[in-house]
């Protein structure tokens, strides 16, 4: 920390009489050493409470934040995200020519900063009050729209629990396919995982709505293998991925257990950096440390999610505001030169205006958010199209033709749900939120049920969408073929009818009980028992040895003439002695 006399004495003379010039009765003119006792001697207690009362609020609020910093140091970017604008140290008089506010008589030029000097402090703080601590805004709903978009929100703690379990049974089937280079998931299997989401997922795979437009891409079929890779329940084996010796034992685990501990070592896995995905921003792997530890920004972004109020909604354009103007920041670049639109000559991040906070820090925020958080049932989500998200980002070289920075633009609003509480630390036990419905149903035997009574919430509006299809805003018609989806992407119809049963007052119809039984039957009718490998040999002779060898009981079957079918998980044990087959395929 710097002196008052110290920061006289660094100024020039022509600076410093401009500085006298803001006292009252100060003379005009005097050698260096005389001006700076006359700034000294009008700094003290009693003069620095008259030129308070000259200082209008937002000035007042400038000297209290910087008074009471850990430094004592000025900070624009967290007053201006606190208090909506900076507040004013000149004032230009003419063409060219500054003069300095009597704010500057607070805080002093330092280097690149300004300060309040140390000796001034305890008088300071004898009259200025402390700031008032900035709060997180929250709502109870998000609006129905944003720009003129619906509003789509996302219940997800319920569908993770099922999800995290499906996930760890298609890799001990042996179902994830990875890239042998990057461990990332492959388009198949993106496609694949997308059919056995529970509520799908957060888009649509579907093509660009305009020519040459931007494909929003995966995001929950993306997070769910770089989750159990980053948290050591799966490992890579070639291409494909396996469950090793934690996650076996994870599966016997509560859900919700698995995925705090998910969550604790994704915050310290190098896995990947999130930022890899707004791929639009190029050279992240230029040469050089481009990148800053993601660890570190994890660790930020979580110990701010731990501060959030539970089960009330916050925008994230809130959620990134608090964190600059509560001193919670973090960077994403060592160097934005490094960091490009479209061509990294003409489109470097490094100009003036295309390295902000918005750009880097705020789609990190997002995509932590939307494609990890969320997808682990720790926030629930409301979100639009990223198309028609505030596009902040148009006046940047080489952004002409695009739709959006990044596929997580469209993430508006978050809640944090007991599971998330739980797996940020802020509540010591998982706690469901399953609270008493003041909803009554009636279900008829044409199998629509009706809202008699109360509205539905949320979560239970989506329920009988899982379930049924919505006829009117407050009627739904069970419907066989959503529920059989809905059994097959790991929900069980017994929780619809405990759904029902505790809304409706009357026994439900025998209609509705022969659906349920029905669909629970029809989803059953078929089991994938087993991934095979087929082999074909040589001849007959050669099936016939391979099979019923003593080495290969009970893990082969002799199908047709020369045909062997082994389960994809024996294939390790599997014996051939040598004999090459003319062809081996999955089916």
């Amino acid at each position: 920390m710097i002196t008052l006399p110290e920061v006289l004495w660094s100024l020039t003379v022509p600076a410093l009489k401009q500085l006298m010039a803001l006292l009252p009765d100060a003379p005009s003119a005097g050698r260096k050493d005389e001006i700076i006792q006359t700034l000294v001697r009008g700094l003290s207690l009693s003069g620095l409470i008259a030129l308070w009362k000259r200082l209008d609020e937002q000035e007042r609020l400038a000297v209290g934040e910087a008074l009471y910093a850990a430094n004592g140091v000025f900070d624009p970017i967290q007053f201006q995200a606190k208090h909506g604008r900076l507040p004013v140290f000149e004032t230009e008089i003419k063409r060219y020519h500054k003069a300095p506010t009597q704010l500057s008589l607070f805080l002093f030029a330092c280097g690149s900063d300004r300060c309040v000097p140390v000796d001034l402090h305890a008088s300071l703080k004898s009259f200025v009050p402390a700031p008032k601590p900035t709060m997180i805004a929250t709502v109870e709903m998000p609006p129905a729209s944003l720009n003129d978009t619906a509003m789509t929100v996302r219940l997800t703690e319920h569908e993770a629990f099922a999800e995290l379990t499906v996930m760890l049974r298609l890799v001990e089937e042996g179902k994830m396919q990875v890239s042998d280079k990057t461990s990332m998931p492959t388009a198949s299997t993106l496609r694949m995982l997308e059919n056995h989401l529970v509520g799908g997922d957060f888009y649509p795979d579907e093509p660009p709505k305009k020519p040459r437009g931007d494909c929003i891409g995966p995001i929950k079929p993306f997070a769910w293998p770089m989750l159990l890779l980053g948290a050591d329940l799966a490992q890579r084996k070639g291409t494909g991925l396996a469950l090793t010796k934690d996650g076996q034992k994870a599966m016997a685990n509560s859900p919700a257990e698995m995925i705090r501990s998910i969550w604790r070592r994704w915050i310290e896995s190098t896995l990947l950096d999130e930022f890899s995905r707004v791929d639009k921003i190029k050279g992240q792997k230029a040469k050089g440390q481009v990148m800053t530890s993601v660890r570190k920004r994890r660790e930020t972004i979580a110990w701010v999610l731990r501060l959030c109020p539970a089960d009330k909604w916050i925008s994230v354009e809130e959620l990134s505001r608090y964190m600059r103007a509560a001193g919670h920041r973090f960077e994403v670049t060592h160097d934005p030169w490094a960091l490009y639109l479209f061509d990294s000559n003409y489109g470097s991040l490094g100009y003036s205006g295309s390295h902000g906070w918005n750009i880097l820090q705020h789609r990190y925020i997002l995509c932590l958010l939307f494609e990890y958080v969320a997808t682990l049932g720790m926030i629930d989500v409301a979100h639009i199209d990223p198309g028609q998200a505030p596009q902040d980002f148009s006046d940047m070289w080489g952004a002409d033709n695009l739709e959006f920075l990044s596929r997580y633009d469209g993430l508006a609003f978050f809640r944090i749900t007991p599971l998330g509480a739980y797996c940020l630390g802020s509540a010591d036990k998982y706690v469901s939120a399953s609270l008493p419905s003041q909803v009554r149903l009636s279900v008829l035997p044409t199998l629509l049920v009706k809202v008699v009574n109360g509205e539905p919430s949320m979560e239970e509006a989506l329920t009988l969408d899982a379930w049924g299809t919505r006829e009117t805003e407050h009627s739904w018609r069970l419907d066989r073929q959503k529920a059989i989806v809905s059994i097959e992407r790991g929900r069980d119809i017994d929780d619809l009818l405990m759904f029902l049963r505790a809304r409706d007052e009357q026994p439900l119809p025998d209609t509705t009980e022969s659906f349920v039984a029905n669909c629970r039957k029809n989803a059953k009718a078929l089991k994938v028992m087993d991934t095979m490998l087929l082999v074909e040999c040589q001849d007959q002779t050669t099936a016939e040895f391979i099979a019923t060898h003593k080495l290969n009981v009970g893990l082969c079957q002799h199908v047709g003439e020369r045909k062997l079918i082994v389960p994809l998980k024996k294939k390790e044990k599997f014996k051939l002695f040598g004999v090459a087959p003319f062809s081996r395929t999955l089916f």
